[in-house]
């Protein structure tokens, strides 16, 4: 008879086994096995009132639920796994996608029993009944025991046996989060080179990252990859739709459906908003200050900034600033000297802000937070620039071939004070 333990970690290292060589996946939830592996810990064990259950749902998710207790200094509920080592190394990150409730969770990993007392630990929020995917880095797990801290006790995680979700907000009350799967992902930091998916009627206009996963705007379609390239999502979008950004769960897209360049100013100045996730349609905004064409847009610090086309005829730029319902608050100039055709793509990256234009040459510039200009440069951003982790850039790039189509690509800069990037 195989005991429950031999059970445990069986199914651990058949299915950590089975990822190094394919996905990656640590848990999914799709075996008649899936449970086993998995069992409720709570404050119950110090004398606690709290009440954690978990159970495998129809979907094929992992479904932690019940209700937290303050009694009896009670706190904490949790579901866990714990095995045989999981494989993982200091360079990994894993990812988890994950449904809540709106509460702050906790994400564990656990050493074998016996080895040491410590947990290590990352706090992620979640969105009500919304699907999201949180990323662990390895070098951002705190070391934990009994609720109080330890700096100076490090992971290693080569050690790593098991892992877990814990509930300890301080707030009493029902509490259910779904769990759809657990793997061991691509660090944003070694994104290096990466090809979209697919080929595509128009040119590149736009990229960005929550560090998940890429979205690509190529004109008339709007694409979701993960952080390799491989296509998850997409939709077909209005013509003429632009430069992207990221924020808060959503996608907003500079769009123009009128005119671009035109000294009259005959342009159609529109910001569309896609949720992340889904790439549903959320919500239009009028962006009509933007004079000759909204073509990109840029976030900081709880505002939009949407720049566009330029008649040839202007030697400046300009930045049309809104505030989170795109009301219009500034137009800010950039003393930048003639581009062809204005800015394009914008990105707020490391205290400065990058802008690619479009024309010949391409140009770059880059300003201070208040559009002060810090270098124009003679290099090619003008299909997509992201701001990325480390201090480095996301840089994107699409040829097109006659009867054959675009691609989209993406390789990673560093910025460079004589050169821009590279």
């Amino acid at each position: 008879m195989i005991t429950r333990l031999a059970l445990v970690c069986i199914t651990l290292l058949s299915i950590s086994s089975f990822a190094l060589g394919e996905e990656q996946v640590l848990f999914n939830f799709e075996g008649s096995n899936a449970a086993n592996a998995w069992q409720a810990v709570n404050d119950g064990v110090m004398g606690g009132r709290s009440v954690g259950r978990f159970k495998i749902t129809k979907d094929k998710n992992l479904e932690f639920f019940g209700t937290l207790s303050l009694e009896n200094n009670g706190g904490f509920a949790s579901v866990r796994a714990r095995g045989k080592a999981l494989g993982l190394s200091k360079d990994d990150v894993i990812v988890a996608r994950v449904r809540g409730d709106g509460r702050t969770y906790n994400f564990n990993l656990y050493p074998p029993r016996g080895q040491n007392r410590y947990s290590y630990r990352q706090s992620f929020k979640t969105q009500k009944d919304k699907w999201i995917e949180v990323r662990f880095p390895m070098d951002k797990f705190v070391t934990t025991w009994r609720g109080r801290t330890f700096p100076n006790e490090k992971l290693n995680p080569s050690q790593i046996a098991g892992l877990g979700f814990l509930l300890g907000d301080k707030k009493p009350g029902p509490f259910q989060l779904d769990v759809a799967w657990i793997k061991v992902g691509l660090p944003i930091d070694e994104i290096s080179n990466v090809q979209c998916e697919g080929t595509y009627a128009k040119h590149l206009q736009g990229v960005c990252t929550d560090q998940d996963s890429i979205y690509w705007c190529f004109t008339t379609e709007l694409v979701k990859t993960d952080l390799q390239g491989k296509r998850l999502k997409q939709i077909p979008v209005v013509d003429h739709h632009g430069d992207l950004c990221f924020h808060d769960g959503k996608l907003y897209v500079a769009v123009n459906l009128g005119k671009f360049n035109d000294l009259e100013g005959n342009a159609d100045s529109w910001v569309y908003v896609y949720d992340a996730e889904t790439l549903q349609e959320l919500a239009r905004h009028e962006t009509q200050e933007a004079f000759h064409g909204a073509g990109g847009i840029g976030y900081r610090d709880g505002h939009f900034f949407v720049v566009g086309g330029l008649p040839a005829t202007i030697d400046e730029n300009y930045v049309y600033e809104y505030d989170e319902k795109f009301n219009f608050l500034k137009k800010h100039t950039i003393k930048s000297g003639h581009t062809h055709l204005g800015i394009q793509t914008a990105t707020f990256a490391h205290n400065s802000w990058w802008f690619g234009c479009y024309g010949e040459p391409k140009i770059l510039l880059v300003t201070d937070a208040n559009f002060q200009l810090k270098g124009r440069y003679e290099i090619d951003c003008s299909l997509g620039v992201e701001g990325l982790p480390g201090g480095r850039l996301l840089v994107a790039s699409g040829p097109c071939q006659a009867g054959q189509g675009c691609i989209g690509r993406v390789k990673t800069a560093t910025p460079d004070e004589r050169l821009g990037f590279k």
